[in-house]
């Protein structure tokens, strides 16, 4: 009896070991040049190691297009995800959805200035310019949506590199409108909101099929605990959010279909 306590134990020191010495990618949405984005997710990295004993390499796309391109293509260990990229993970690469940002996401068409009485947005808009991230960022897809008629249609403008970047830009006066997410327009209600979407979910943490049932489990109940302790506070101001829940994939259907549907 001795000896199968002792052969266990040995078992479990192995297998802790072995988890303690594992190198995990975790990919992030490219909202973010790469130098500000070490520092937004630095605190989160933190936190993961410390809770789960592995160590995290996050992983930054260029640009938003590079980001769905490689989500397209690789395979990293866990992702922090868009919601429609997450939906794509999902139906296509079989990803396992651990928790999300509590925060839904609606993205806002904003100026500083509002039509006329009677005047329609697209006649409001024609000919000036909409400044948003890359394709196949929501802003980006969302612009496709709203704006069908060629003849009423503003110029899309993506060279911005984050949502600080759009915003500059309207203040800058380089852009006449633009197409930013809730968060952000939070922080600026001055802008006059013309046109609002539905809401879609927020930042979701998925994890790969070939990542073990244990450190799924692992990543999962250090992100759930986040916002528990002060310790954890500025992994919440980074992320713009109040804490992370349970993930429904009912919130998902139909997303992954604006990536397959679309020439992307």
């Amino acid at each position: 009896m001795k000896t199968k306590k002792i052969i266990l134990i040995i078992f479990m020191l192995i297998l802790i070991q072995s988890v303690s010495a594992q190198t995990v990618t975790l990919a992030v949405e490219a909202t973010y040049p790469k130098d500000q984005a070490e520092f937004v997710f630095e605190p989160l990295k933190n936190w993961l190691e410390k809770k789960t004993g592995v160590t995290v390499q996050i992983e930054i796309a260029d640009n938003y297009y590079f980001y769905w391109r490689s989500a397209r293509s690789n395979e990293p260990e866990f992702t922090l995800d868009a919601s429609h990229i997450a939906a794509y993970r999902m139906a296509e690469k079989g990803y396992q959805p651990l928790a999300r940002v509590q925060e839904n996401t609606t993205f806002h068409l904003i100026s500083n200035f509002e039509p006329d009485e009677g005047q329609s947005i697209g006649e409001f808009l024609v000919g000036n310019r909409v400044v948003t991230l890359p394709s196949p960022n929501l802003g980006s897809v969302l612009f496709d949506q709203w704006f069908t008629d060629l003849f009423l249609q503003p110029e899309k403008v993506v060279t911005a590199l984050s949502w600080e970047d759009v915003i500059e830009q309207v203040f800058a006066g380089s852009a006449d409108a633009a197409i930013i997410p809730s968060s952000l327009f939070e922080l600026y209600p001055n802008f006059a909101s013309l046109k609002e979407s539905d809401p879609f979910p927020g930042l979701t943490l998925l994890a790969s099929p070939n990542v073990s049932v244990q450190l799924q489990e692992s990543f999962k109940n250090a992100v759930m605990s986040i916002g528990e302790d002060d310790e954890s506070f500025d992994i919440l101001a980074e992320l713009n959010s109040d804490g992370f829940v349970e993930v429904d994939t009912n919130d998902y259907k139909g997303l992954a279909e604006i990536l397959t549907k679309r020439m992307y």
